[in-house]
């Protein structure tokens, strides 16, 4: 994963491409959400007690808990 971060670190309103997915328990339910390699990506709130982020993925926005966006590693470039 060269220049790849992960998505919890990537600033609101920049967006960024999924590189890849680290093995984890949700896994498969990231993919079901859209979250696969190459899409499109971009973080648009943070919730107030900062546990969680509301992001644009393939149309739609999807709020994932940090502890599970901390498994997506995203680079500025398309992957």
């Amino acid at each position: 994963m060269d220049n790849a971060i992960s998505l919890t670190a990537v600033p609101i309103n920049t967006a960024v491409f999924i590189y890849d997915i680290k093995k984890s328990p949700c896994r498969n339910r990231l993919y079901e959400l859209g979250f696969t390699k190459g899409t499109r990506v971009i973080p648009l709130h943070i919730n107030p007690g900062k546990s969680a982020v509301a992001y644009f993925v393939k149309g739609a926005v999807i709020a994932l808990r940090n502890s599970d966006a901390e498994n997506i590693y995203v680079m500025g470039d398309k992957a």
